[in-house]
C-alpha cells in the first residue's frame, strides 16, 4: 500500500481511497463509509420506505434506488408498483427511423423482463394520453399475449385507467380525433384479460355511435357484478345512447358524460344500488340538451338515495348543462375560464335550491374581476347562500369583500354552511355594501367596522363556522385543493 486518503463524493459519503501499485499499475479502491450528519436515511422501516417511492414517478424511483442498497432493494418492493403508470419513453428506446428520424419505439425485451417481474404486483393501471399510437397499441397486446401465456398474472389489477390523447392541434390545426379501429380492439382484448377489475375509466375515446354501442359488451358480460365504479367520459363524440352502465347491478359511482345519457339508461339505473351519478362535461364535450324531466322524476322514485353531481373541468367556458328535476346534490367548476353569473346562481336556486349541498370554484382564475361592487359577485354568493338552506359546502375564488364573508357565514338561513374556501388574494378589505333596511344603525356599524381588518374579520368567520383555525387560502393552498363531493354531499 503506498498510501490512503480521505475524501468526499458528491453523494455525501466518507471515501477511504487505497492506492497500491501492482505490476506497474496503480489500482483505487474506494470503501464507502455512511456519512451520519446526513441522517439514517437507509434505515427507514420496509413501509416507510415503499410509500415513499410510491409517490415517485418511474425515472425518480431508478435515481433513488441509486442512492444506496437499502433503497435498491426498496425499489423491488412489492407495494412500490401498485401503481404503474405508462407513458410515451416507458419502457422504451431510441430508434433512427429513415423518415422520420429518430423515434422512441417500444423495448420489447425490457418490457418482458419488466411484466415477469412485476405484473403480479400491479394493482392499478394507468395510461397516460400518449402521442406514440404505435406504442400504445403494441403496449396493449403485449399484456394481452402476456396474460395469455402466463394465466393469473394479471388478476391482481383492479383499477383500469385509460385516457387516449385525442388532441392533435400540435399537429394539424383544430383537429381532435377519436379512437377506434385496431386501437380499439386491442383495449377491448385487455380489458377481457384482467377478470379482478372492479373500477373502469375511459376518458376521451371519442368513438363513433357504431362502435361504442358495442364497446363494453364484453365487461358486461363477465363483470357486471364485480365493477363498483365506471367512467366514461366522453366515450362518444355525438349524442349516443348507451345501456351498458346500467347493466352493472353493483356499481356504486358512475361517471359519464352528457351526451351518452338517455332515459332508458336513467330507467336502468332506477333498478341498481348506484348512490352516485356525476355529469362531467370538458372541452370536448358537444354540446347536447338535457334529459327529459319526467325521466329524472321517474328515476327519484326507483332510487330515492342516488346523489347527482354536475361538474365541469377542462379549458372550457361552457356553462354546464342543467338537469331539470334531477336530484343534485354538488355542482363544481374545475376549470380557469370559469364565471360566476347572477344568472347561473339564480338557475342553481331555481332548480336545485332544497338538494344542493355542494357549490365551488376550483383551482385559479385566468381572466380579470372588477374591483368595483357592482360587477362583483357578492349579491349572487349571497343569494345562493340564504335560498339553499342545505348547502354547508362554498368554494369561492373570485373577488368578494371582507363585508361579504360577514355576510355569508352570519346569514339567519346559512347555520347549515360549515366548510369555506376563499383565496386570501382575491379578497378585499372593504365595506361597500349599501344600508339594508333590515339592519339596524348599531349593526351597520359594526360591519363596517370589523370588516377593515383581516383579523376581525378572520375571528368573526372563525365563530360563526364554530373553527377556530379556520383562515383564507393562499394561492398556492388554493390551487390544490380538491373537494370529494361523494363524502361532502352525505
Amino acid at each position: 500500500m503506498v498510501g490512503a486518503a480521505w475524501k468526499q463524493d458528491n453523494r455525501g459519503k466518507g471515501i477511504y481511497v487505497d492506492h497500491e501499485a501492482t505490476t506497474g499499475e496503480e489500482e483505487e479502491r474506494e470503501c464507502y463509509v455512511e456519512d451520519k450528519s446526513q441522517g439514517n436515511w437507509a434505515e427507514l422501516p420496509d413501509l416507510v420506505i415503499e410509500r415513499i417511492f410510491s409517490y415517485l414517478n418511474n425515472e425518480k424511483r431508478y435515481y433513488s434506488s441509486l442512492v444506496c442498497r437499502r433503497w435498491y432493494q426498496a425499489f423491488h418492493l412489492p407495494y412500490v408498483w401498485s401503481t404503474f403508470v405508462l407513458e410515451d419513453r416507458v419502457l422504451s428506446r431510441r430508434r433512427f427511423n429513415y423518415h422520420l428520424g429518430w423515434q422512441y419505439t417500444l423495448d420489447h425485451y425490457r418490457a418482458q423482463i419488466f411484466l415477469y417481474k412485476t405484473a403480479k404486483n400491479i394493482r392499478t393501471l394507468i395510461f397516460a394520453p400518449m402521442l406514440n399510437f404505435f406504442n400504445l397499441f403494441e403496449v396493449m397486446n403485449m399484456l394481452s399475449q402476456f396474460s395469455e401465456r402466463y394465466p393469473g398474472s394479471l388478476d391482481n389489477i383492479h383499477t383500469l385507467k385509460f385516457t387516449f390523447n385525442c388532441d392533435m392541434a400540435f399537429r394539424t390545426e383544430n383537429a381532435i380525433y377519436g379512437t377506434g379501429g385496431q386501437l380499439l380492439q386491442a383495449l377491448k382484448k385487455l380489458m377481457s384479460f384482467l377478470p379482478g377489475l372492479t373500477s373502469l375509466e375511459l376518458t376521451n375515446l371519442l368513438l363513433d355511435s357504431s362502435e361504442a354501442l358495442y364497446l363494453l359488451d364484453d365487461v358486461c358480460y363477465t363483470r357486471c357484478l364485480n365493477l363498483h365504479s365506471l367512467t366514461l367520459i366522453n366515450c362518444t363524440k355525438v349524442p349516443c345512447r348507451l345501456l351498458h352502465p346500467g347493466a352493472f347491478l353493483r356499481l356504486h359511482s358512475l361517471r359519464i358524460s352528457p351526451q351518452t345519457l338517455s332515459p332508458d339508461l336513467l330507467w336502468l339505473i332506477g333498478c341498481t344500488k348506484l348512490q352516485h351519478l356525476h355529469v362531467i362535461q370538458n372541452a370536448y364535450t358537444e354540446s347536447c340538451y338535457s334529459i327529459d324531466s319526467k325521466a329524472w322524476t321517474e328515476l327519484n322514485q326507483k332510487n330515492p338515495a342516488l346523489k347527482v353531481h354536475l361538474k365541469s373541468t377542462g379549458k372550457t367556458k361552457r356553462e354546464i348543462i342543467w338537469q331539470e328535476r334531477a336530484p343534485v346534490s354538488s355542482i363544481l367548476y374545475n376549470s380557469r375560464y370559469s364565471k360566476v353569473t347572477m344568472p347561473s346562481i339564480l338557475t342553481v336556486v331555481d332548480l336545485y335550491r332544497n338538494r344542493l349541498k355542494v357549490y365551488g370554484h376550483l383551482g385559479l382564475p385566468r381572466f380579470h374581476t372588477s374591483n368595483s361592487f357592482q360587477h362583483r359577485i357578492d349579491m349572487a354568493l349571497i343569494t345562493l347562500v340564504r335560498e339553499c338552506p342545505n348547502l354547508h359546502t362554498l368554494v369561492i375564488r373570485e373577488r368578494i369583500s371582507t363585508a361579504t364573508l360577514i355576510l355569508l357565514v352570519s346569514s339567519a338561513n346559512c347555520s347549515s354552511l360549515r366548510r369555506l374556501y376563499v383565496r386570501r388574494n382575491a379578497l378585499l378589505l372593504r365595506a361597500d355594501w349599501p344600508r339594508s333596511l333590515e339592519w339596524t344603525e348599531d349593526y351597520y356599524s359594526w360591519l363596517k367596522t370589523t370588516s377593515r381588518s383581516y383579523e376581525a374579520t378572520q375571528v368573526e368567520v372563525s365563530n360563526q363556522l364554530r373553527q377556530p383555525d379556520w383562515q383564507a387560502l393562499n394561492d398556492q393552498q388554493f390551487k390544490i385543493l380538491k373537494v370529494n363531493v361523494e363524502i361532502d354531499s352525505c
